[in-house]
């Protein structure tokens, strides 16, 4: 269907009289040219006003977590970012004896989301700032250019402020195997894995294992929005 042709057909059979006014798009700006009678008014409006005058339904986010800091509804899907303080975890590694079940100490995570792919970083101390340094996460599983979570045989939902919870379920219920587990922490730089397995039974994560990522673009959650949404 050539909706141009179709387009131009339509607007040659209005009547003149039936066409109160027209939007002249300028660049950040757009001019509602009116007529009233004999009369033409100009108008100037912002790109925020257009959008709310073609808006007809309200989005709202609903209720959202305490561990949710942004959503953002994008042309690729919706964005949420959460925070999660240092906790201890309960998981699953794979190795050559079997599946090893460890409760294990962790530092605190910024955890995003867009469309159905999800990334996740590691911060030092035990509250969120936002122009905080984002480091490695301690954890295979995690691709080393880009942070994002590989999933594996797992599909993860499409992320919005109730879905991203189930990911972030999802992710800590899986095996971990030795994919992706080299380059994660400084003690044990070809496999992450052998310093997760050392930290069973101690309180806390030691910071100085943290490993930044100096090649990415993403070193604070400010550049998150603005590179992955």
């Amino acid at each position: 269907m050539n909706t141009e042709v179709n387009a131009q057909a339509i607007l040659s059979n209005i009547p003149t009289q039936e066409i109160l006014g027209h939007l002249i798009i300028l660049r950040g700006q757009f001019v509602l040219v009116e007529k009233e009678g004999k009369k033409t008014q100009h108008k100037f409006l912002s790109p925020e006003a257009v959008e709310k005058a073609f808006t007809t339904k309200t989005i709202s986010s609903g209720w959202l977590s305490p561990n949710t800091l942004w959503w953002e509804k994008t042309p690729f899907g919706e964005g949420v970012i959460q925070f999660y303080p240092p906790q201890k975890y309960s998981v699953s590694i794979q190795t050559s004896e079997g599946n090893k079940a460890i409760t294990i100490p962790m530092p605190a995570f910024l955890f995003a989301g867009c469309n159905s792919s999800y990334y996740l970083w590691a911060i030092k101390g035990k509250t969120f700032k936002q122009d905080c340094q984002l480091y490695k996460a301690p954890l295979p599983n995690i691709w080393d250019d880009s942070n994002r979570i590989c999933f594996g045989r797992n599909t993860p939902p499409a992320c919005n402020p109730n879905s991203i919870n189930q990911a972030w379920e999802l992710f800590w219920s899986s095996s971990f195997n030795q994919d992706f587990s080299q380059n994660k922490c400084k003690s044990h730089f070809h496999n992450v894995c052998n310093l997760l397995i050392s930290l069973q039974g101690t309180r806390s994560f030691p910071a100085k294992e943290l490993v930044t990522s100096d090649y990415q673009r993403i070193k604070t959650p400010n550049d998150i929005p603005r590179y992955i949404f």
